[in-house]
């Protein structure tokens, strides 16, 4: 019986997770522009950090394999939401543009790719 709650409990976390983000797979900007600033314990937040970390793994890997990295930061920073966030501001300043659904983890890589170019 506790399985079964449990069970039950978790699909209905997936099946509200999965709404949450409007039932699709990826982030956009209209998304980010939303609640960038108000609510960084969302479901979004969550997004960002599962984006820069997989960033950062590609990169890494890339590096290790003795391929161009696909942006270069300093050794000693740590990426996080908290140093994206205004990258990503700073994105969206300068292209007034982009569409609302454009894909918020390709502007995660402009902006870091902008905030740290391999020389």
């Amino acid at each position: 019986m506790r399985v079964s709650k449990f069970l039950l409990a978790t699909m209905a976390a997936c099946f509200t997770l999965g709404f949450t983000l409007d039932a699709s797979a990826e982030m956009t900007a209209a998304q980010y522009r939303q609640w960038a600033h108000s609510d960084n314990n969302s479901v979004y937040a969550a997004y960002i950090t599962g984006t820069i970390n997989a960033l950062g793994w590609a990169n890494g890997d890339l590096v290790s394999k003795k391929r161009p990295p696909l942006y270069c930061p300093p050794e000693n920073l740590a990426i996080g939401n908290q140093n994206v966030y205004p990258l990503l501001d700073e994105f969206f300043k300068n292209h007034p543009s982009i569409s609302d659904d454009f894909p918020i983890g390709l502007a995660i890589l402009r902006s870091l790719q902008a905030a740290f170019p391999c020389r």
